[in-house]
């Protein structure tokens, strides 16, 4: 190790910054989770800013299950199959309090699956149509296309923000570090703040 060099420990590391790797440091914290995020670009919010910035959700957990299970012919299993049904169900709420004191407005759309296969009316989605205030286009100019996926971007920074999580932006992973059991239990990343 150099001088630039420095060991950071953390419950949780995640690499990237759009929005899964968002959404992911931000649970991690509200279940108590000491987190650090890097990302690679000067800035975050990646291609998902640039997004229609639609989240898939649905009305009943059974019905999506029941699509999602169709659509995947028996190549995913079922208990994965249940969770993304049942998370279906609850993000809008999850969005609703993501949103909560940002100026941001909520809206949530009618939209069928894609297949008329069992269960494909219960879907929808729901968007950050605009947030009072921020204009999406002078934030990040060179987004082009629907300000929705800058929105829901900037709501998730701001809650990013509001829990104090560290954000290294201009940080790669270089690589994953490995214990002798082949868990992975840390990463090398080169950024401003060294290796």
């Amino acid at each position: 190790m150099n001088a630039a060099d420095e060991i950071v420990s953390c419950d949780v590391l995640v690499v990237g910054c759009g929005y899964a790797g968002a959404a992911a440091a931000i649970a991690a914290h509200d279940a108590g989770a000491d987190v650090l995020v890097l990302e690679k670009m000067p800035e975050a919010g990646g291609i998902s800013i640039c997004s229609a910035g639609g989240l898939r959700v649905a009305e009943q957990a059974d019905a999506a299950f029941a699509y999602l299970q169709a659509t995947n012919a028996g190549t995913t299993p079922d208990e994965v199959l249940h969770r993304l049904a049942e998370g279906m169900v609850s993000l809008p709420g999850e969005i609703e309090a993501l949103a909560a004191g940002t100026g941001a407005r909520v809206s949530r759309r009618a939209s069928p699956g894609n297949y008329p296969l069992p269960g494909y009316e219960t879907f929808g989605f729901v968007y950050i149509e605009e947030i009072e205030g921020f204009d999406s286009r002078a934030h990040w100019p060179q987004v082009k296309g629907s300000p929705a996926g800058a929105c829901l971007f900037r709501v998730l920074q701001i809650n990013l923000q509001r829990r104090g999580i560290d954000v290294q932006c201009n940080t790669a992973v270089k690589r994953l570090i490995r214990a002798d059991d082949g868990c992975i239990t840390g990463a090398k990343a080169e950024g401003p703040r060294g290796t």
